[in-house]
C-alpha cells in the first residue's frame, strides 16, 4: 500500500475547496450574486467535512475502511459531475456539501490505514508526507482553478475534480487492501465502545485539541489575509499570493524535514519545537506592541509558526489516532472534525477582531498558539 496514494486521497479534500477560490468573481457575474453570498460555497464544504468525518470514522471501525472509502469517493465523483451542469446557487451549495461529505472519508481512512498497516518507525514519516501533501495542495489548487476557468470556462474545474476523484477511486479499488472480517456482535457495539473510549481519553483530547489549535493559527490569518495585506501593507493580490504561497512551502519544508530527519520525531526535539511555538506565540503581540502592525511583525511569526507546524502537525495527527489504538478510525474522524471546527471558529474570530481593530488579529493568532501548547502539555503530561 503506497504512502503516496494515502497522501493523495487525503489531499483531494483541501484541493477541492481551494480550487474554487479564483471562481468567485466569475460566479458573481454569472449567477448575479454578491461575493458574501458565494462564501456559502466554501462554508458549506467545511460544514460537510466537520459533520461527516466523525460518522465515517465510526463506520470504518464498524464495517471496515475499504468499502466506506470507495463509497465516499463515488459520491464525490457524482457530485462533481452534476456541478458541471447546474446553474443556480442553491443547487451548487447542495452539491458542494455532497462533495465534502464524499471526499471527507479520504483523510479519515488514510490516517486509519497508516495506523493499522505501517510499523511504528514508519508511521510518523507517513503522517509527515500526509501533512506535506495537504499543505501543498491549497497552494497549487487556486493556480490550477484560475488557469482552467480562464482558458476553458468554469465547468472545466468540476470536470477536473470529477476526473481526479475517479482516478483515485480506481487506484483505491486496485491498491487498498480488503478489510478483515468484523465480528457482528463486536461491530454493533463499535460506536458506543469507540466513542466512549475516546471521550474518556485525555491523550486523545490533548492531541486532537493541539491539532485543532494549529489549524486555528493558520486560519486566523487566512480568513482576512488578503484584506490585511492589501489594506494595511499596500500589497496587491499577487503580492499576498506570493507571501502566502511561500509560507505554505515553509510548512511543507517542515514536514519534509520531519520525514527525513528521524531525530526531529523524538520527544526531545518535539518538545523543543513546542517551546519554539510558545515563544512565537508570546512574541507575536509583543512585536505589534513594539513596531505596530507592520509587514515584518506579521510575516515573521507567520513563517516561524508554519515551519514549526510542519514539524508538529504529523505528531498530533498520529497521537490522536494512536491514543486508543482499537478505535483508530473513530479517532481519525473525530480529530479531523475537531480540526475543521477549530479552523472555522478561528476564521470567524480572526475576521471579527480584524473589523474591530486590525492589530487584534495577531492576538487571536497568539491565543491559538498558546492553546496548542496547553493541549500538547495535556497530551504528554503522563509521558
Amino acid at each position: 500500500m503506497s504512502r503516496w496514494l494515502l497522501a493523495a486521497i487525503s489531499s483531494l479534500s483541501p484541493f477541492g475547496i481551494s480550487i474554487m477560490v479564483p471562481l468567485v468573481p466569475m460566479l458573481s457575474i454569472s449567477l448575479d450574486r454578491s461575493v458574501s453570498e458565494l462564501q456559502y460555497l466554501f462554508s458549506i464544504y467545511v460544514i460537510g467535512l466537520a459533520v461527516s468525518q466523525p460518522l465515517f470514522g465510526l463506520v470504518t471501525d464498524r464495517i471496515g475502511r475499504r468499502l466506506v472509502l470507495l463509497g465516499g469517493f463515488a459520491v464525490f465523483v457524482g457530485a462533481s459531475i452534476l456541478l458541471i451542469f447546474v446553474d443556480t446557487l442553491g443547487a451548487m451549495i447542495f452539491l458542494r456539501f455532497m462533495q465534502a461529505v464524499g471526499v471527507g472519508v479520504g483523510s479519515v481512512v488514510a490516517r486509519g490505514l497508516i495506523r493499522d498497516h505501517l510499523p511504528p518507525d514508519e508511521t510518523l514519516k507517513a503522517f509527515a508526507l500526509l501533512t506535506a501533501a495537504m499543505g501543498f495542495t491549497p497552494v497549487i489548487a487556486p493556480v490550477v482553478g484560475g488557469y482552467l476557468a480562464s482558458l476553458l470556462g468554469m465547468a472545466s474545474v468540476f470536470v477536473v475534480l470529477a476526473l481526479l476523484g475517479a482516478g483515485l477511486l480506481l487506484l483505491c479499488v486496485k491498491s487498498i487492501p480488503q478489510d478483515k472480517p468484523v465480528d457482528r456482535d463486536e461491530g454493533q457495539t463499535a460506536s458506543l465502545k469507540g466513542y466512549l473510549s475516546l471521550l474518556r481519553s485525555t491523550r486523545f483530547w490533548g492531541h486532537a485539541g493541539a491539532f485543532g489549535f494549529l489549524q486555528g493559527m493558520v486560519f486566523t490569518l487566512l480568513a482576512t489575509g488578503s484584506v490585511l495585506f492589501q489594506e494595511q501593507f499596500g500589497l496587491s493580490m499577487q503580492g499576498f499570493s506570493l507571501v502566502w504561497g511561500s509560507s505554505a512551502m515553509v510548512y511543507v519544508f517542515g514536514s519534509f524535514l520531519l520525514s527525513h530527519l528521524s531525530s526531529l520525531g523524538t520527544p526531545r526535539w518535539q518538545h523543543r519545537a513546542v517551546l519554539g511555538m510558545l515563544l512565537v506565540s508570546l512574541s507575536a503581540p509583543g512585536l505589534i506592541a513594539w513596531q505596530g502592525l507592520t509587514l515584518v511583525a506579521v510575516v515573521l511569526p507567520l513563517f516561524s509558526s508554519m515551519l514549526l507546524s510542519g514539524i508538529l502537525t504529523p505528531t498530533t495527527m498520529y497521537g490522536a489516532v494512536n491514543a486508543v489504538p482499537r478505535w483508530s478510525g473513530s479517532a481519525a474522524g473525530l480529530s479531523s472534525s475537531v480540526g475543521m471546527t477549530m479552523a472555522g471558529l478561528f476564521s470567524w474570530l480572526g475576521a471579527t477582531l480584524y473589523e474591530s481593530e486590525p492589530a487584534l488579529i495577531m492576538v487571536c493568532f497568539s491565543g491559538a498558539g498558546i492553546g496548542f501548547v496547553l493541549c500538547w502539555w495535556l497530551a504528554h503530561r503522563e509521558g
